[in-house]
């Protein structure tokens, strides 16, 4: 019995694998890649975990996990006795939520606008931990590199005064 079961779980697989559940012919495919990217967000979603927003937003601005890619989050994750010279002091369960929240929504799991062009402007060449250091940020803030120092580029409301809903068009007025 437990063959017959198995060998139709396999023959389900396989007739799934071949006939695709939309097809080229009548733009299956090309339609729900138009969709999807339609459907971006224009900026990067905003802090949905309040609990994110809690812990981090005490110690600086809550950055959306759309402006770094999961391999960069993984690095901080698995860093957070140590985030940047401090212990957060996180329970288990807390690093388990914030892991799972970060990573669901990092660059390249989010359909957003600024999210697609940070992933789009690494090279793969290193992985960077730090949002001010993306290709992105770099490039779209390079007149200001001279003159703003890492800790204050780095507090994105201070400058975009939609910062927080991830909108990062708009800027504050001196």
């Amino acid at each position: 019995m437990n063959h017959l079961l198995t060998s139709l779980k396999f023959s389900f697989i396989l007739f799934i694998g071949v006939f695709p559940l939309t097809s080229s012919a009548d733009g299956g495919e090309d339609r729900i890649f138009k969709e999807w990217y339609e459907s971006r967000n224009s900026g990067v979603s905003a802090v949905k975990l309040q609990q994110y927003n809690k812990l981090c937003g005490s110690c600086h601005f809550a950055y959306q996990p759309g402006l770094l890619p999961a391999l960069s989050w993984e690095q901080i994750i698995f860093n957070f006795d140590n985030h940047f010279g401090v212990n957060l002091n996180l329970s288990p369960v807390d690093k388990r939520t914030m892991a799972r929240y970060l990573l669901d929504n990092s660059a390249g799991h989010v359909n957003d606008d600024i999210s697609n062009k940070i992933l789009q402007s690494f090279n793969y060449e290193g992985i960077v931990n730090r949002i001010t250091q993306t290709p992105y940020f770099v490039e779209k803030h390079s007149q200001f590199n001279s003159s703003v120092n890492s800790v204050s580029a780095g507090q994105c409301d201070g400058c975009h005064q939609n910062a927080m809903q991830g909108k990062y068009g708009l800027l504050s007025k001196p």
